[in-house]
């Protein structure tokens, strides 16, 4: 009788000592939960503070760059955090380095008679210069579309993460297919390097048949009607391309 006393008290305290331990492991739950909702809390409102920079009339670029450097959160959040702020910056740097890219090129001088006259009849220079403009060009669209392909972007996670931080990172990116103004630019990339290509053909053409043509100082001048029609088609295919310009111009306007 005096055992089965102990044991129902052993019993007891054990149950009692247990009950605790569930109580503290729940509590220490309810805590991590809590520090994960403040911290998602956090980066939602960084998200819609750069997309409110992002979509705002007047651009501020110091606050942007300034939340791209800025962390709020800490452990597998951060790396979270730091995909989305790096993705970001990568995306911004390419638009400047597209409109670097544009900035630079001279496509006008390269076809004035200046020029032909200055760098021909083997067009060295100008044809180098051609290839690297292409080059560049189709790095760019290249880059550019990457920014809207799925392994892309998830490769900005660097370390393996559960499948709920994974899925959070796919909610703050959102939507990554390419929005109507980004295939506008990723095909005005596409032209310019058709353009690029079209133009080359002329010099490639005009330093084949170097010993059949010379300039009067406003234009160029063959000695027969063939190489005149053969310039005039290539010249032709610069125009085409040129309207299909015009063509992506107006749907941006629109």
């Amino acid at each position: 009788m005096k055992e089965k006393k102990k044991m129902k008290t052993w019993v007891k305290v054990v149950l009692i000592v247990f009950g605790v331990l569930i109580f503290a492991f729940a509590a220490l739950v309810g805590y991590f939960v809590y520090q994960d909702l403040q911290t998602e809390g956090k980066i939602n409102r960084e998200v819609e503070e750069i997309e409110n920079i992002l979509n705002a009339t007047d651009f501020d670029e110091e606050l942007f760059k300034k939340k791209l450097n800025n962390t709020v959160s800490t452990g597998d959040y951060y790396k979270v955090e730091r995909a989305y702020k790096n993705y970001l910056r990568d995306y911004y740097t390419l638009i400047n380095d597209i409109i670097e890219f544009y900035d630079s090129i001279d496509v006008e001088n390269i076809l004035s008679i200046e020029n032909i006259q200055t760098d021909g009849k083997d067009f060295v220079k100008t044809r180098i210069t051609l290839d690297k403009y292409k080059i560049g060009c189709d790095k760019l669209r290249t880059n550019f579309d990457s920014m809207s392909d799925e392994k892309k972007v998830m490769s900005y996670l660097k370390s393996d993460l559960d499948d709920y931080y994974v899925d959070y990172y796919k909610k703050i990116i959102g939507d990554i297919s390419q929005t109507s103004t980004e295939k506008e630019l990723s095909e005005y990339l596409t032209l310019s390097s058709k353009q690029i290509a079209a133009i080359k053909d002329i010099f490639d053409f005009l330093s084949d048949n170097k010993s059949h043509w010379n300039t009067d100082g406003t234009s160029i001048l063959f000695d027969s009607e063939e190489l005149i029609s053969e310039y005039q088609e290539l010249f032709k295919a610069v125009s085409s391309i040129s309207s299909e310009f015009a063509e992506e111009e107006t749907k941006t306007e629109a």
